[in-house]
């Protein structure tokens, strides 16, 4: 009667009888030969009877039926003295049940597995530091091979300073190296939150990421490599039905080497996946990888200094053109706002009037205005909004448009200020506010009708003599039910009317000394000779030598008024 010898390891070898026409091997405890061994399948493959002959075949185990070493594709016909291995487990088919005396000692020499597998380690995975020299490989004999392949990755390096090239070169290469990979993944720790990101991958076959053969891919053994510095090689020898892998289903063999950059920064992690059980990954396939990563770190670390750099030469000729066109539109609205101050100095009899504006910014909040009325008169009006540039700017040209209409309609100061107001009130944000200087001067008897929300004026007489143009009521844009109200002033030959912004009496030098508003007025008073033009300019400069370095912060503007 046919039978076959298993070897059991420590428990000897024994005989199974082949009684029936079929007899299913496996781990189940239906089968008719029952095999409990890690990595043999709950049905593994049968032998059976056609005739006299008998022949065996695998029944689509994970880790294979070998007979002489050859694994079995086909149902493969059985002669005497055959050796079937069972994955690891082996055995000897005989004809007619008698074993032969290399039989009887065969627990000795002949049983033992010789066969592409014997690389592996008994562990499901284990832990090689990128310095271990591994012991045995599964690439004896095609070392001058691998070498010239791994030459070739690691020429194919420097072709590229783009990123994803470099990726995809390294794994192009090392599936050249391991001809048996099925899947190939890099992953690159993020420079934001240090967390490994998967930046490319590469597969043979039409399967997926999430293909039946490989399965979903984890990051888990990503993250033990990085975290580690370690490379890591997993042989998975569980059975079909159930798998404890890095992966959810059967992975037959990973690899998975650090990437580490110029300065021994870890970068990332190199994993390369196999489900082809004839040539598992083994320690030598792992060091292979090692050696390749190492070279490959530099690579992909110049890579993505190239590429930050193109980044920031991106955003900064973004950032560029936004700026450009921000500044052409400011220009476009200083230009417009410019035309919005009065183009001439009134030519009035007997008075030297003139105004002028100094912007810190693109925009001005400040304000000045000359509005000459039907009957001669001159409407002059200075307003600071609060804050400086575009935003108070916007609300200049508001308060201005708002002055006008209203003394068009030949209303008195304190009437203009008191609708001005409610507009603002109704239109400004919260927060904001104008002071304003607003008066209608008459040329034919000297007087200045006047009303000041917060703004003050001065007036320096014949003799130098200095007094100050009190506020009358609140600054605009406070309250909406304020009710202004109106004063005149008396001009006589002689006298010149100060009406300036506080940016002028309030720059600041660099020891933060204010230049006040004595020095405004010693200034004007030393050269009240000059045109009121003249004196403008000549008080703007004078603020300019105070701050010195230190940059002055505010608008500075002024109108001036010379009684002759």
């Amino acid at each position: 009667m046919p039978s076959i010898e298993i070897n059991l390891g420590a428990e000897g070898v024994r005989t199974f009888p082949l009684k029936s026409h079929e007899t299913i091997v496996g781990r189940n405890h239906f089968c008719d030969l029952l095999i409990d061994s890690n990595g043999v399948s709950r049905r593994h493959s049968r032998i059976f009877s056609r005739g006299d002959d008998h022949f065996v075949e695998d029944l689509n185990s994970i880790n294979g039926t070998y007979l002489n070493r050859e694994r079995v594709h086909e149902p493969t016909k059985l002669r005497d003295g055959d050796m079937i291995h069972f994955y690891r487990v082996s055995g000897v088919f005989r004809i007619n049940g008698v074993p032969d005396k290399s039989a009887e000692v065969g627990h000795e020499i002949g049983f033992e597995p010789n066969i592409p597998l014997e690389s592996h380690t008994p562990a499901n995975v284990i832990r090689t530091n990128t310095t271990t020299v591994p012991q045995g490989s599964s690439i004896s004999g095609k070392v001058e091979q691998r070498l010239q392949a791994v030459l070739k990755v690691v020429g194919s390096l420097g072709r590229s300073l783009n990123l994803e090239e470099v990726l995809a070169n390294i794994l192009d290469g090392l599936f050249d190296v391991f001809s048996q990979s099925r899947r190939g993944n890099i992953w690159l720790v993020d420079d934001a939150d240090s967390v490994p990101v998967l930046r490319d991958t590469k597969q043979t076959g039409s399967q997926t990421l999430c293909s039946d053969s490989l399965g979903p891919l984890k990051m888990s053994i990503a993250d033990d490599v990085i975290v580690q510095r370690q490379a890591i090689l997993s042989v998975d020898e569980l059975d079909d039905d159930h798998s404890e892998s890095i992966f959810d289903f059967r992975l037959r063999s990973s690899i998975c080497a650090p990437l580490l950059g110029p300065h021994d920064e870890i970068l990332g992690a190199i994993c390369i996946d196999s489900d082809d059980g004839d040539r598992p990954f083994s320690e030598a396939d792992l060091d292979v990888l090692t050696s390749v990563s190492a070279v490959a770190g530099q690579a992909v670390e110049y890579a993505r200094q190239h590429e930050r750099l193109l980044d920031n030469a991106i955003k900064y000729a973004i950032e560029k053109e936004r700026r450009r066109r921000a500044e052409e539109k400011l220009e476009v609205a200083e230009s417009v706002q410019q035309t919005l101050y009065p183009a001439s100095r009134p030519a009035i009899s007997g008075f030297d009037i003139a105004g002028a504006a100094y912007p810190t910014e693109e925009g001005c909040g400040d304000y000045f205005d000359f509005i000459p009325l039907p009957d001669g008169r001159l409407a002059v009006a200075v307003g600071d909004v609060s804050g400086h540039g575009l935003g108070a700017a916007l609300y200049m040209v508001q308060t201005r448009s708002y002055i006008r209409a209203y003394v068009a309609q030949g209303l008195g100061v304190e009437q203009v200020l008191t609708r001005v107001n409610r507009q603002l009130c109704a239109d400004m944000q919260g927060g904001t506010f104008v002071t304003l200087f607003l008066g209608i001067l008459d040329p034919e008897t000297r007087q200045l009708s006047w009303s000041s929300a917060g703004h003050p004026g001065f007036r320096v007489n014949a003799n130098n003599d200095c007094d100050e143009v009190r506020a009358t009521n609140l600054v605009l844009s406070l309250m909406d039910d304020l009710e202004y109200e109106a004063c005149t002033l008396q001009l006589e030959p002689g006298d010149v009317l100060i009406l300036p912004t506080d940016g002028i009496y309030e720059t600041a030098s660099v020891d933060h000394e204010l230049f006040g508003r004595k020095r405004m007025l010693d200034c004007v008073t030393t050269n009240r000779h000059l045109s009121s033009e003249e004196m403008i300019v000549a008080l703007a400069e004078a603020c300019q030598e105070f701050a010195g370095e230190n940059p002055i912060n505010d608008d500075v503007t002024c109108v001036l008024i010379k009684v002759e």
